[in-house]
């Protein structure tokens, strides 16, 4: 399979999967998208082994572009985030109100993203 053919496949798997995952959630089936996510990355995975050896999906700039992009990316949602969390906090009347609830789940999810970037940075740093 060449490089193209497999581009071509990759854009209709996510086709059907985007029109199967909003027909499924149209009908309160929310149990069918995650499998359907998990047949299509299986089926992306086996696509990918079949490339013809010597075809090149991505060199080095792009590890390094995309390391660059997640590094962005992460900094400005922990900012953007934070500074909302903040927002809600003072537009709260009272620590029961949906707007609290709103800034601790910001809040948890900036800590998460953090956390799980922390420890699959110390992975990956001692895989290597």
């Amino acid at each position: 399979m060449t490089l193209k053919q497999y581009n071509v496949f990759r854009i209709v798997i996510v086709i059907v999967l985007a029109l199967s995952i909003s027909v499924s959630i149209t009908l309160e089936n929310y149990c069918l998208p995650i499998i359907l996510m998990v047949i299509a990355m299986a089926i992306m995975y086996y696509l990918r082994q079949q490339l013809k050896a010597g075809e090149v999906m991505a060199d080095e700039r792009d590890y390094k572009l995309a390391g660059n992009a997640a590094r962005y990316t992460i900094t400005a949602y922990g900012l953007v985030g934070v500074m909302g969390m903040f927002v809600l906090m003072a537009l709260a009347e009272n620590k029961e109100s949906l707007i609290y609830a709103l800034s601790q789940y910001l809040a948890f999810s900036i800590c998460f993203l953090f956390l799980l970037n922390a420890f699959i940075f110390k992975f990956l740093s001692r895989k290597k």
